[in-house]
């Protein structure tokens, strides 16, 4: 029952100070004992995760059930020597948010009043500050001095900073304490827990309510915290939680756009209750489990997971927003499509529109991964509805009926986007709809979605749907043909990733010629900020070579390119034992190898697993040659990845049609040598002219020349013109 209430729900957890035993004044504090039992227990019931971590698999509708996260706000310096040991002793992983003003001497305006009311010497008169309405406050007993604190705390909190920052002052004068008596982490403490591996979080500089400052004084309080701590951790700071948390009580809209703006991707809240898919980043609910007894505790985890959690209205009523369908879409992994579409939805909002993305659930693909899941933008709606996959999910030893593969494989995933999509729209009325091929089922949805909404319609299309050889199956070829002819009918406007792709359309329906466009692929240059080049596992004395992407055996044939190097390592041009060709999750690997056996060079030629995008990035700039490969059925298509090779500033070695698109964008760059795919000998020369120019000093004045043409082809530069098409497809102004 628990684990069934559980699915797809985040539990976060949030404590405060735990000493290592009850402070006299305040004895319904967690002490280090209690919290131990406390966290045994919320062991038994959930598996704990690093925030940042669960964050990215709820956003990614991949989050293990029972899944639950420990936060903990303030800072105090009883966590380093208390908490922390008891933390890694169980294995627990950790976030801690703290304010950054301690750490330049501003302790916790809470931990002054304790303090101050501690230190009061017997006979202290009874605290009144004139033009305050607020009982006297005494300090005669222990009983009396436990009702001043809580009287003090409850009117100081929601006073503006320089009110209550004077009633402090004068509090401290009037019991005889002195504020720097009070402890507080020192930045060694904070580094330490940073290096111990825990999350570290803002929590703004010295504790105030948001909703108690100026615009300007709130904004400072929570950049101020984020620049404060990377500082002193130098290392990054990605959540923040709101002080006090309540949420239209404590901030409100416009204090999680400035969280927004001060780079945070994550914000947390004191809303009791779960972050489910719906939640936003900027709202993630928390709870403290109280007890007493384990049985108590997990009544309290159940009702948390029952309870609904309003959240603020974060979106302007009057913002352009579009509802963008993609099947290609984090976590799936394997597949260029999902940077173009992951690229515009992060580029968009510098364009004026906002996005909601209808995807698919994460079951769908055979491949994934969330290294890309936190690219997303914290603004941008991800719903997800269910897809099967025919061939895994709805076969019988392998087989299964036609019709559950038409138009393709995931055809299930028509009904359930419909649905999910009509909902969407009705919660966050878009302007228009969004629809991206290569997966035809994607734009049988926006088809529908517009039909029923009666929004305009804009099919990417990226590349051809039908070409001369392409699908073969009958049936298949017939229901495409069908549905781009009803595409181009009842689209908006048709968006293609090549000059030669939209003129090809324009020939076959020129009654709607004028609705294809042409938005080309790029790269994202925000991909290669602080990239180191790798090398990993090639040394520097061997020429390393790499293709990056998937190879199709027949029309990304490397065949004539084994060839080439094979005749080139028996004339004495290479030499094997210093030479490493790298396929990096070709997804055909083993015909590749196959390939390679049989122009016998199985000892030079490696097929590498996927790796994270970064990681791939900084192995295409630690190459000394990159690879393409394209036969002339994609001569309409241009590779994606050609893109982020150029922005890699390395020689590129380009095996394809010399008549196809990718031989005729390649040819206006220099630093690349461009060989037909169907004649070993051109390789051959290619390769050796590839050779003698990595040896060149004119090397580096190409790929200066290169830098600058390549700057036209960034994700944001290119999601610019999708912007301008979007806005003359809604018929709005930009």
């Amino acid at each position: 029952m628990f684990k069934l209430v559980s699915s797809g729900k985040l539990t976060t957890l949030v404590f405060h100070k735990i000493p290592k035993t009850h402070h006299p004044l305040c004895p319904a504090e967690l002490d280090l004992a209690d919290f131990t039992a406390v966290l045994q227990t919320t062991m038994r019931r959930f598996r704990i995760l690093p925030l940042d971590e669960a964050l990215v698999a709820l956003r990614a509708g991949n989050l293990p059930p029972n899944a639950a996260c420990i936060t903990f706000d303030d800072g105090y310096p009883d966590w380093v020597g208390g908490v922390v040991p008891v933390l890694e002793k169980l294995g627990v992983h950790a976030t801690f948010f703290v304010t950054s003003g301690q750490y330049a001497g501003l302790p916790m305006w809470n931990e002054r009043i304790l303090y101050a009311v501690a230190q009061a010497a017997e006979g202290t008169p009874p605290l009144e500050w004139p033009g305050v309405d607020l009982l006297p406050s005494r300090f005669d007993t222990p009983t009396e001095r436990q009702n001043t604190i809580r009287r003090l705390d409850d009117f100081l909190k929601y006073q503006e900073p320089a009110e209550k920052e004077r009633l402090l002052t004068a509090l401290e004068e009037h019991t005889g304490f002195e504020r720097h008596r009070v402890p507080v982490m020192d930045v060694a403490d904070l580094r330490q827990l940073h290096s111990r591996g825990f999350g570290i979080g803002g929590h703004s500089v010295t504790h105030p309510i948001l909703s108690r400052c100026s615009p300007a004084q709130a904004y400072e309080e929570i950049a101020g915290a984020r620049e404060q701590i990377e500082a002193m951790i130098r290392g990054k700071v990605t959540a923040f939680a709101y002080p006090n948390g309540a949420p239209g009580k404590d901030f409100g809209p416009e204090h999680i756009e400035m969280v927004r703006k001060a780079g945070y991707r994550y914000a947390l809240t004191t809303l009791r209750g779960v972050a489910s898919a719906d939640t936003s980043l900027l709202q993630i609910p928390r709870f403290t489990p109280w007890g007493p007894t384990a049985g108590r505790m997990n009544l309290q985890f159940m009702r948390n997971l029952m309870q609904r959690s309003p959240m603020l209205t974060e979106r302007p009523s009057d913002e352009k927003r579009a509802l963008m369908v993609a099947f290609h879409f984090p976590p799936q992994a394997g597949s260029s499509g999902i940077l173009r579409t992951l690229n515009f939805v992060k580029y968009l909002p510098q364009q004026g529109w906002a996005t909601s993305v209808l995807a698919a659930t994460p079951r769908a693909f055979e491949e994934q991964r969330n290294d890309l899941v936190s690219s997303i933008p914290a603004q941008t709606s991800v719903v997800r509805a269910t897809a099967l996959d025919a061939a895994r999910h709805l076969s019988i030893k392998g087989k299964y009926p036609r019709l559950f593969a038409l138009p393709d494989r995931w055809s299930s995933w028509w009904l359930p986007a419909v649905w999910t999509g009509m909902k969407e729209i009705r919660r966050v009325r878009p302007r228009l709809i969004w629809s991206t091929y290569p997966i035809s089922t994607a734009h049988l949805i926006g088809g529908s979605l517009s039909r029923l909404s009666g929004l305009p319609w804009v099919a990417d299309f990226r590349d051809p749907m039908v070409n001369r050889d392409y699908p073969l199956d009958k049936t298949q070829r017939k229901l495409w043909q069908w549905l781009e002819a009803s595409v181009l009918r009842h689209a908006s406007a048709c968006v293609f990733t090549t000059a030669s792709a939209a003129q090809e359309y324009q020939r076959r329906y020129p009654d709607h010629a004028d609705k294809c466009h042409v938005i080309e692929n790029g790269y994202d240059e925000e991909a290669f900020e602080q990239v180191v080049p790798s090398r990993e596992g090639v040394p520097d004395d061997t020429l390393f070579l790499l293709h990056s992407g998937l190879i199709y055996p027949k029309d990304r044939d490397p065949s004539t390119f084994f060839a080439a190097v094979g005749e080139l390592i028996e004339q004495g041009h290479l030499d094997r034992r210093r030479l490493r060709i790298r396929f990096r999750a070709p997804h055909h690997g083993e015909e590749v190898m196959a390939c390679a056996q049989r122009h016998g060079l199985t000892d030079c030629v490696e097929v590498g697993p996927p790796i994270p995008y970064h990681r791939a990035i900084a192995e295409m700039m630690g190459s000394d040659l990159l690879l393409v490969f394209q036969g002339s059925n994609f001569n309409t298509q241009i590779p994606a990845k050609i893109y982020e090779y150029l922005r890699s500033e390395r020689p590129i070695l380009a095996v394809v049609d010399p008549q196809g698109g990718t031989a005729v964008q390649l040819g206006r760059f220099q630093a690349v040598q461009i060989a037909d795919i169907h004649a070993t000998d051109t390789i051959r020369t290619a390769l050796l002219a590839t050779l003698d120019a990595n040896a060149s000093r004119e090397q580096a004045g190409a790929l200066a020349h290169n830098r600058q043409l390549v700057l036209s082809y960034s994700r944001s530069a290119q999601t610019g013109s999708l912007g301008q098409l979007f806005d003359r497809v809604a018929c709005v102004s930009p």
